[in-house]
């Protein structure tokens, strides 16, 4: 999993570390501002699939804005030749950190699901419009599967917004 070098990323790898999942940190950068590690976690990534791994990636990256996927995503794709396959969770029993991403906390005795959608391929010629294009598809494909696996659980319409966010957060 991509995961910020930020301390709050510390937590998060340590935490799926204990699911037997590995983690390759950075994130990246805005221009002309301090190095993330970005470029070096790329490079990783692409040599996991190389060697036929999977990678998992948050596409709205580290700060966001939310439901916005960035560029990253589509370097990878681009640069690996691997599909970018989307997929989103709901839960049935569930609280929302107060973080700038709203990230969903399934509660226990929950029901959970899984979502995917279809994959994306990014060719290694696309220009700066056809990566545009590709990144407004993914995005739309990504909020659409989100709001199938709220639906899923019982809350319709709410694109990953419950009832909860505005009295529970953590």
């Amino acid at each position: 999993m991509l995961i910020s070098q930020h301390r709050d990323g510390e937590l998060i790898a340590r935490t799926i570390g204990h699911f037997g999942l590995g983690s390759v940190r950075g994130s990246a950068a805005k221009s002309g501002k301090q190095d993330k590690g970005g470029g070096g976690a790329l490079r990783a990534m692409v040599r996991q699939l190389s060697h036929n791994e999977y990678v998992g990636v948050t596409p709205d990256g580290p700060r966001g804005p939310r439901q916005k996927v960035g560029g990253g995503v589509l370097a990878l794709a681009r640069l690996s030749g691997a599909p970018i396959i989307p997929v989103s969770f709901g839960a049935s029993r569930r609280i929302h950190a107060a973080s700038w991403d709203r990230f969903l906390i399934a509660l226990p005795f929950s029901r959970g699901v899984f979502v995917w959608g279809k994959a994306h391929y990014v060719p290694r010629g696309a220009d700066a419009d056809m990566l545009e294009q590709l990144r407004q598809k993914l995005e739309r494909d990504l909020n659409q599967i989100t709001e199938e696996a709220d639906m899923l659980c019982g809350f319709p319409g709410q694109s990953g917004i419950t009832r909860l966010d505005r009295t529970s957060h953590i």
